[in-house]
């Protein structure tokens, strides 16, 4: 954080911004939404973004421990009631992407999307966790107290141990990030 913010004012400015970024809906803005979910991963893991750097593999990586990493795909535009197979594809093939690249870490595929249910012709990849809007409301409000905790006296955003400590209290550190303010996918 100490290299995107330099202050606690800055921080719970920071903090706002990156929910502002995420539109959901046709107006979405996808690049904006990528970028603000990379820097939301700073939170939580050390956050890239393939597709923009390599082009290819997912919108967004983070990882969230040596042994596990969250494979990511942005699709805050859709409007519809149930996850298109060709977005549950393209998350599998992030997936398989991400498996070809890396033998050392396990993928924990993610999908932001405005539904938890799959189209009956999909097939999601294992494990896959959906963050909706209503989870993402819910992502929102632990942030905004976690900033403004680490943000009450200066420098204690600076601090690893209170930075740790705070991550932890709002369930946003490691699996504990996406068992909390991500569902699983579930058939229409």
């Amino acid at each position: 954080m100490a290299g995107h913010y330099r202050d606690g004012v800055s921080l719970r400015l920071g903090g706002q911004a990156l929910f502002e970024s995420v539109v959901w809906g046709e107006e979405e803005r996808p690049d904006d939404a990528e970028r603000a979910w990379e820097r939301l991963g700073c939170i939580s893991g050390s956050p890239a973004r393939p597709e923009k750097q390599y082009g290819a593999g997912p919108d967004n990586l983070w990882a969230l421990s040596p042994a596990r990493q969250a494979v990511t795909e942005l699709k805050t535009g859709c409007v519809t009631d149930t996850i298109a197979k060709k977005d549950i594809n393209q998350l599998g093939g992030s997936v398989r992407w991400f498996n070809d690249h890396n033998r050392e870490a396990k993928a924990l595929p993610v999908m932001l999307h405005p539904s938890r249910y799959s189209e009956s012709q999909g097939t999601p990849p294992q494990g896959m966790r959906i963050v909706t809007p209503a989870r993402f409301e819910k992502l929102k409000e632990a942030v905004t107290q976690y900033v403004a905790a680490l943000a009450a006296s200066p420098d204690r955003w600076r601090d690893e141990q209170a930075v740790g400590e705070q991550s932890a209290h709002h369930k946003l550190n490691g699996d504990r990030f996406f068992y909390t303010y991500a569902e699983p996918v579930r058939p229409s």
